[in-house]
Protein backbone atom coordinates (compact mmCIF):
# COMPACT_ATOMS: atom_id res chain seq x y z
CA UNK A 1 0.00 0.00 0.00
CA UNK A 2 2.75 2.47 0.72
CA UNK A 3 4.43 1.40 -2.66
CA UNK A 4 0.98 2.52 -4.19
CA UNK A 5 0.69 6.18 -1.98
CA UNK A 6 4.42 6.78 -3.53
CA UNK A 7 3.83 5.87 -7.00
CA UNK A 8 0.48 8.21 -6.61
CA UNK A 9 2.85 11.00 -5.18
CA UNK A 10 5.56 10.95 -8.18
CA UNK A 11 2.61 10.97 -10.33
CA UNK A 12 1.25 14.04 -8.79
CA UNK A 13 4.25 15.94 -9.32
CA UNK A 14 4.61 14.99 -13.05
CA UNK A 15 1.36 15.94 -13.25
CA UNK A 16 1.61 19.62 -11.98
CA UNK A 17 5.08 19.71 -14.01
CA UNK A 18 3.22 19.36 -17.43
CA UNK A 19 0.65 21.54 -16.18
CA UNK A 20 3.16 24.32 -15.78
CA UNK A 21 5.04 23.05 -18.92
CA UNK A 22 1.94 23.39 -21.26
CA UNK A 23 0.32 26.62 -19.82
CA UNK A 24 4.08 27.91 -20.21
CA UNK A 25 4.01 26.77 -24.05
CA UNK A 26 0.29 27.71 -24.88
CA UNK A 27 0.93 31.07 -23.31
CA UNK A 28 4.20 31.59 -26.01
CA UNK A 29 2.25 30.22 -28.60
CA UNK A 30 -0.54 32.69 -27.80
CA UNK A 31 1.68 35.58 -28.35
CA UNK A 32 3.06 34.38 -31.09
CA UNK A 33 -0.56 33.95 -32.80
CA UNK A 34 -1.01 37.97 -31.13
CA UNK A 35 2.22 38.82 -33.12
CA UNK A 36 1.66 37.27 -36.43
CA UNK A 37 -1.67 38.27 -36.47
CA UNK A 38 -1.98 41.96 -35.55
CA UNK A 39 1.86 42.90 -35.84
CA UNK A 40 3.06 41.44 -38.75
CA UNK A 41 0.11 40.08 -40.60
CA UNK A 42 0.66 36.91 -41.70
CA UNK A 43 -2.12 33.46 -42.17
CA UNK A 44 -0.42 31.39 -39.60
CA UNK A 45 -2.09 33.58 -36.44
CA UNK A 46 -5.38 31.14 -36.69
CA UNK A 47 -3.18 27.66 -36.72
CA UNK A 48 -1.45 29.20 -33.23
CA UNK A 49 -4.86 30.22 -31.99
CA UNK A 50 -5.98 26.98 -32.10
CA UNK A 51 -2.96 24.82 -30.78
CA UNK A 52 -2.88 27.30 -28.19
CA UNK A 53 -6.78 26.59 -27.38
CA UNK A 54 -5.36 22.82 -27.44
CA UNK A 55 -2.59 22.75 -25.38
CA UNK A 56 -4.76 24.47 -22.98
CA UNK A 57 -7.43 21.89 -23.02
CA UNK A 58 -4.98 18.93 -22.81
CA UNK A 59 -3.64 21.26 -19.37
CA UNK A 60 -7.37 21.01 -18.52
CA UNK A 61 -6.93 17.42 -18.56
CA UNK A 62 -3.76 16.68 -16.59
CA UNK A 63 -5.31 19.24 -13.85
CA UNK A 64 -8.46 16.75 -13.74
CA UNK A 65 -6.14 13.53 -13.13
CA UNK A 66 -3.94 15.88 -10.84
CA UNK A 67 -6.99 16.53 -8.54
CA UNK A 68 -8.50 12.55 -9.22
CA UNK A 69 -5.39 11.42 -7.39
CA UNK A 70 -5.09 14.07 -5.05
CA UNK A 71 -8.47 13.36 -3.61
CA UNK A 72 -7.58 9.80 -3.29
CA UNK A 73 -4.46 10.53 -1.36
CA UNK A 74 -6.23 12.45 0.89
CA UNK A 75 -9.04 9.66 0.85
CA UNK A 76 -5.90 7.11 1.94
CA UNK A 77 -4.72 9.06 5.12
CA UNK A 78 -7.92 9.28 6.03
CA UNK A 79 -8.51 5.51 6.51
Amino acid sequence: MNENIEFLQLKLKDYQRFIVTLLILSSYLYMGAIINTYIQPSSDGNALFNLSFTITIVAMFFFYKKHRIKKKLEDNERV
